[in-house]
């Protein structure tokens, strides 16, 4: 049973969410306990207010009020003290209540009637609105009240708490901001590790990897610097090995060929058959055996020069095969390794003539060669299929070296292979060699 490999989540999302979450849950909970809090102090503050005022006050009206017929010394309501100064705000004020409910003397925004409806010393809220503070006096039953509006008490905390959410939300957006900023910065340093890795040549020891600028990317940065010097050993391994291969496989081939062509020189007529058999087979070995080579080579640095492609084709042994070169006058020359070239186009043919075509036509464009050949073709799903496999570079899908070869080629000069319905009904091959067309 197979496991499904997990998704990978993007580490910029996660944090960008948990930022999310934070600044949410912060902007809320903590202007929340602030106003809590400033609730608290203010109506702290406040009944430390009235204490103070009903300290000043007590010495005040303890004293003998003025002489008055005794039908006014204690008119309906009590005496209004009203001073002159004009200090008293319009959110204070007092009482002065005797033994019998009557209220003496008042502020005058006071109500004539007392504060709370029985005698009560300490801090309480009348029905009327008010915070109350009530003190004994005079040692004579008279309690003095004093009061604020409750009204100014909420219009207090609710100045409080929109100035404290404004400068929470000011607060919030210049973290969140710098917070955004900070992370970019921060994960700008994995997408420079990240062009760093695409631009580094494993290959080039005197090129190594720039440092980091972060530790936590340190681990990271050795990894992959180690994964390619190992890289870089298996290559120049391979290479080595096909420099040899070519010494020892390419000469012996020659060799045979030779002796081949002068034992059908030689022989009898009725063995010049299979003796040209023998040679087309050892033919077919040879361009294996240079195929082989090349893939190894393709990753090698390329030798460009300007190729004139209809000299190159008229050179290549190309038995069994019609071709065709259109397009490709002296002054169209393409830039390109002319043994690649060579390389693909050889196995291009030779992979046309395996599938049963007789003749391939050639058009030479100013970056691309274009083979048309007249054999069965493909079908419209397998012919997908194959481009699919090219473009993601999954060799191991071809029975054969001719496309993989070509593909291997074009993506070394910086191109691509892709595959066509022919003009003539069979396959169609575009070898793209991103280079422009040099003339002579």
């Amino acid at each position: 049973m197979m496991r499904s490999t997990p998704t990978p989540v993007s580490i910029r999302r996660r944090m960008l969410a948990a930022l999310l979450w934070t600044s949410v849950v912060w902007g809320v909970v903590a202007p929340l306990m602030v106003v809590l809090t400033i609730r608290h102090e203010i109506n702290e503050l406040l009944d430390d207010t009235l204490r103070a005022s009903a300290e000043a006050l007590s010495g005040i009206v303890q004293a003998p009020l003025p002489a008055a017929p005794a039908a006014r010394r204690h008119p309906p309501g009590g005496l209004v003290i009203n001073p002159t100064a004009g200090y008293v705000r319009g959110r204070f004020a007092w009482q002065l209540v005797g033994p019998d409910r009557e209220v003496l003397l008042h502020s005058p925004l006071a109500p004539p009637e007392p504060f709370v409806p029985q005698v009560r010393t300490g801090l309480s809220d009348a029905a009327s609105g008010w915070r109350v503070l009530g003190v004994e006096v005079g040692g004579q039953g008279q309690i003095l009240y004093v009061a604020h509006s409750l009204d100014e008490r909420s219009e207090a905390l609710r100045d409080a708490a929109v100035s404290t959410m404004l400068a929470s939300l000011v607060v919030w957006a210049v973290c969140v901001i710098g917070l955004l900023r900070r992370m970019r910065s921060e994960l700008a340093q994995i997408d420079r590790l990240v062009a760093d890795v695409q631009d580094h040549d494993p290959m080039d020891a005197t090129n190594p990897l720039p440092p980091v600028t972060r530790e936590e990317l340190r681990p990271i940065r050795d990894a992959i610097d180690d994964l390619g010097a190992r890289l870089a050993v298996r290559v120049r391994n391979e290479r080595a090995f096909a420099a040899h291969a070519a010494h020892a496989l390419r000469t012996p081939l020659a060799g045979m060929d030779a002796q081949l062509a002068v034992a059908l020189r030689e022989c009898a007529p009725e063995q010049q058959l299979r003796l040209q058999r023998v040679r087309d087979a050892a033919g077919r070995f040879a361009r294996v055996v240079s195929a082989l080579l090349t893939l190894f080579r393709s990753g090698a640095e390329l030798h460009r020069q300007p190729v004139d492609v209809a000299a190159m084709l008229a050179r290549m042994p190309i038995a069994g095969l019609d071709v065709q070169v259109s397009d490709a006058g002296p002054s169209r020359r393409l830039n390109a390794d002319p043994d690649l070239l060579a390389a693909a186009l050889a196995n291009l043919f030779d992979n046309a003539l395996r599938h049963g075509a007789r003749r391939v036509t050639v058009k030479v464009g100013s970056a691309c060669v274009r083979l048309s050949d007249d054999g069965p073709g493909l079908e419209a799903d397998r012919l997908q299929a194959l481009q699919s496999a090219l473009d993601r570079e999954d060799h191991a899908a071809f029975p054969g070296l001719g496309l993989v070869l070509a593909d291997l080629v074009a993506r070394a000069h910086g191109g691509r292979l892709r595959l066509s319905r022919g003009v003539q009904g069979g396959l169609g091959a575009e070898l793209t060699l991103a280079v422009t067309a040099q003339p002579e």
